[in-house]
């Protein structure tokens, strides 16, 4: 289980360790970490128009829907399997979802060869439908999770 298809930090031993608890995820508004959708940035006034139809947003920043709004793909649980060298998350956003028209399958894989980390996007949607993911990772260069870098 991955909540908002965050990643997980290898510790420098080999352990993994989770960078912090589920509650900071839920209540974080900085997308810390998390895959974002499913539509990244601003949507201008929290609606657009598909095949002429208007389709209307939550609206969480300013007069604007950001990152997929209120309940967007960062605080949704993915589904988690191991791949060769990786993992790969995946996730169903249903019609309707932050507002969005068609069902989407959405999934990320992140793999890792040699020094080489690879974050691979594919989405696809029962309806014509914005999709415009990304991630928000934050590396901490200096391999200490519990100090912050300044």
């Amino acid at each position: 289980m991955f909540l908002g298809g965050a990643q997980r930090r290898p510790h420098v031993c080999g352990e993994a360790e989770d960078p912090c608890c589920v509650s900071g995820y839920l209540s974080d508004q900085r997308y810390l970490g998390a895959t974002v959708g499913r539509v990244a940035n601003r949507i201008a006034r929290g609606h657009f128009v598909v095949e002429g139809k208007e389709y209307r947003l939550d609206i969480n920043n300013g007069p604007n829907a950001l990152h997929g709004g209120l309940r967007g793909f960062n605080k949704a649980i993915w589904l988690a399997t191991a791949v060769e060298g990786g993992v790969q998350l995946s996730l169903t956003s249903p019609d309707g979802d932050q507002g969005y028209p068609g069902e989407v399958q959405v999934s990320v894989s992140y793999t890792l060869q040699g020094e080489t980390l690879t974050a691979e996007y594919q989405a696809r949607s029962t309806k014509t439908t914005p999709i415009n993911l990304t991630n928000h990772s934050y590396f901490n260069l200096a391999g200490q999770v519990r100090r912050m870098i300044s």
